[in-house]
């Protein structure tokens, strides 16, 4: 029989915090889905603020990048730097955690610039380590909002799809990993579900989600889903579903706010193959 743990005491919420940034670091991916205003940047904000206070991360171990097409962090996050993409293309690799605002109306746009970037981020990283012969120097978390936009059914197809797969299966073994805020489980492409092992499950209004729900997790998951308040997430692993979690995420309280980054960029140019498909 499934046990259910429910938390709500600060204690225990913070250390749940810390295993969900353990196992992601240790295994891979992680997914946060609900409805609209359910809560999903508030948690993804919970654990970002969590893990940007980690002995590693202060010691530079692990770089994070925010990936914001929708104006929820510059407004909500807390005091770290940020630049638009429009004047910057590439981030800036000088500082550990950065927010990047995406100012284009056009989601093909956005999902080839986001790409470009973790793109870059991989050859360097592939470089890194078999300079090092094998070791893992330090490790990327992406934030991506909006994630069906780039890991969705449709998004799959073509070569830009077959990196994004290759991601989704072989991130671990870089040291990169993805955190993907959506508000329907429908809309990611099930070749991604299917490869990712850990989810934050907010409320659902849709049949489709719930079926997949339970389909990919059982009957008493998706019922709890079904019946979650605002703020409330079920804890999944799905390697491990006679075990989850119901974790209340509070409303977060911004501590500062995000400024603009204001380091020099290094000049140089660019140039990037596009792919039809």
């Amino acid at each position: 029989m499934s046990e259910e743990k429910i938390i709500t005491e600060v204690t225990e919420f913070d250390k749940a915090l810390e295993d969900i940034i353990k196992k992601l670091i240790e295994n891979g991916q992680l997914i946060i889905v609900g409805t609209k205003g359910h809560g999903k940047t508030s948690t993804a904000m919970h654990i970002i603020r969590k893990l940007l206070n980690t002995k590693e991360h202060d010691e530079g171990m692990i770089h994070t990048l925010i990936l914001d097409m929708v104006l929820q962090w510059r407004f909500r996050f807390d005091k770290i730097p940020y630049i638009d993409h429009a004047n910057w293309r590439f981030p800036p690799k000088d500082v550990k955690e950065l927010l990047i605002d995406f100012p284009y109306s056009d989601t093909r746009l956005i999902k080839n610039s986001i790409e470009d970037i973790v793109r870059n981020d991989y050859v360097m990283k592939r470089q890194m380590i078999e300079k090092l012969e094998g070791k893992i120097p330090l490790f990327n978390v992406y934030v991506i909002e909006e994630i069906q936009n780039i890991l969705g059914s449709y998004s799959m197809n073509g070569v830009s799809g077959q990196f994004w797969l290759k991601m989704v299966s072989e991130c671990r073994n870089y040291g990169m990993f993805i955190i993907g805020l959506g508000q329907r489980l429908a809309d990611i492409s099930t070749k991604v579900i299917e490869r990712t092992r850990y989810y934050l499950l907010g409320a659902t209004s849709g049949d489709n989600d719930l079926q997949k729900i339970r389909r990919m997790a059982g009957k008493q998951i998706a019922d709890e889903v079904a019946n979650l308040k605002k703020g409330e997430f079920i804890w999944l692993d799905r390697e491990n579903k006679e075990y989850f979690l119901k974790i209340y995420f509070p409303k977060f309280e911004q501590n500062g706010k995000p400024y603009p980054y204001e380091g020099e960029r290094n000049g140089k140019g660019y140039i990037r193959k596009i792919f039809r498909g």
